[in-house]
């Protein structure tokens, strides 16, 4: 019995011991990152068999080949350097369902699952690739499908080389003032008094070496997202004298048409529904995948929140789907916060806040959360407090500010916001009048604006969505090829 208790001890104190020696790390979730998966699922070299199109141009890519390896995917002319591979088994119909109808059909998919390889490169999207065999592919180009099949595992090591050792060479010869490219989708929503109706419109603003492109408007607001562009907006539906604002998010083509029978849709969404009251919405905020809604009886008025996701407009999330529980927590200690600066008898006037009641709003060139609390008496009023955290990067990508907002004001006295762009060389100052357009250099505003663009009346940004690089290019062809359509 002695033995045994002696031999714990040392057990014990041997323990003690090594815990001293052994820096110990309890904050789990820093200490323990998940391995890059370094696995490349369609490695090796493919080649562009054949396409479905209903334009003539599809053939562009036949016989062309693409590559995937760790150091770049290429397709075509187009390359992708530092690739990550990003696999995902969806459900065939819900992928395909509004961006590519033919392709669903010609793969008679109905109820199973497909691989998806998505290609992104530092959060900038390249191509999803579908795998339809172990040998077999095909990518979706906006109305364009392209089926490729493998012809090696093996992959042109000097054509990879080849890239990058001109890439080094141009990088060692530049100057100061070689190519710099960013490119901002504006949305901006507008109300008008008279009639009492809101409009939505998207400004494309770009230059390269801060040389500004022609500025591109289109009607609704014109969101970038992985699979493509999407115009989101609102309608509104009437019944019996009853009006009711809905949101909708629709991908679209070259062409600017809607994929897919959107009356079709739209009936599947209305015909079973009863409008009781007149119901008004507006659009706040929107990014990649959330617009975040107000809504209420009369436009001047929406007291009432939504979040929703762009993929299904009909259903409201709440902050913890955003944000997990630091955001759940953050919520609900931000709104005791506010609570606590009223009396006993104020603060029991309202309800106890409710997850799904937030949004986001500019102030001082950032994006801010805010949460809402309701009047037990007055459904109507509302007070409005700020979520004390970071909106999540699932929801802003870019929000960093590289000019102070001391610097803005004092040489634009009237500045109400600022956009900056990522390359930190052009930046978008608001006021009450008009965006004035800046360069940017050692983080202070250019001497006189570039470019000044008129706002209506009470004109109000909801979206900023910046490209660099070579994606002001293929964005700036997308807008063009849709103007030219109108």
């Amino acid at each position: 019995m002695k033995k045994g208790i002696i031999l714990w001890m040392i057990l014990l104190v041997g323990t003690i011991f090594l815990q001293g020696c052994i820096d110990i790390k309890l904050d789990v979730g820093k200490s323990i990152q998940a391995p890059k998966n370094k696995v490349i699922p369609i490695k090796g070299t493919w080649k562009v068999e054949k396409y479905k199109t209903e334009k003539d141009d599809g053939k562009i890519l036949i016989g062309k080949t693409a590559i995937f390896s760790e150091k770049m995917a290429i397709l075509g002319e187009e390359i992708c350097e530092e690739p990550e591979y990003k696999v995902k088994r969806v459900d065939g119909k819900d992928y395909f369902l509004y961006a590519h109808k033919s392709a669903y059909k010609d793969l008679k998919l109905d109820g199973e699952k497909i691989e998806v390889i998505s290609i992104t490169s530092k959060d900038q999207y390249f191509y999803d690739f579908i795998r339809v065999k172990d040998q077999e592919l095909i990518v979706c180009m906006e109305d364009e499908i392209y089926y490729l099949s493998k012809i090696s595992d093996l992959i042109n090591e000097e054509r990879i080389d080849k890239y990058l050792q001109n890439k080094n060479k141009n990088q060692k010869e530049k100057k100061e003032s070689d190519l710099v490219s960013s490119g901002v989708l504006i949305g901006l929503r507008s109300f008008d008094d008279e009639t009492e109706e809101e409009s939505y419109r998207t400004l494309w603003i770009a230059a390269e070496n801060k040389k500004l492109y022609p500025i591109k408007e289109i009607n609704e607001l014109f969101v970038p997202r992985k699979s493509g562009f999407w115009i989101v907006g609102k309608n509104e539906v009437i019944q019996e004298e009853v009006k009711k604002d809905e949101i909708f998010a629709y991908p679209i083509d070259k062409n600017n048409k809607v994929k897919g029978n959107v009356e079709e849709k739209e009936k599947n969404i209305y015909k079973q529904q009863e409008l009781e009251e007149n119901i008004k919405r507006q659009i706040l905020f929107v990014g990649n995948d959330y617009i975040a809604t107000a809504y209420g009886k009369h436009i001047k008025n929406l007291p009432y929140l939504k979040m929703l996701l762009v993929d299904n407009v009909k259903e409201g999330i709440k902050i913890s789907d955003l944000a997990g529980d630091k955001g759940k927590d953050a919520f609900f200690n931000s709104a005791k916060g506010a609570l606590s600066n009223l009396n006993i008898s104020e603060a029991d006037s309202f309800y106890k806040p409710r997850e799904k009641d937030f949004t986001l709003t500019r102030r001082n060139g950032h994006w801010i959360m805010k949460g809402r609390l309701y009047n037990k008496k007055e459904g109507n009023k509302f007070l409005e407090f700020s979520i004390q955290m970071i909106p999540p990067y699932k929801i802003v990508h870019y929000d960093q500010l590289y000019v102070s907002w001391n610097e803005v004001k004092k040489r634009v006295p009237q500045a109400k916001d600022i956009f900056t762009s990522p390359k930190k060389d052009i930046a978008l100052v608001v006021a009450k009048e008009g965006i004035y357009v800046y360069g940017i250099k050692d983080n202070q505003l250019s001497y006189k604006y570039m470019k000044k663009i008129d706002l209506k009346e009470d004109e109000r940004i909801v979206m900023a969505e910046w490209a660099t690089g070579s994606y002001v290019d293929r964005w700036n062809d997308t807008i063009n090829s849709i103007e030219n359509k109108k």
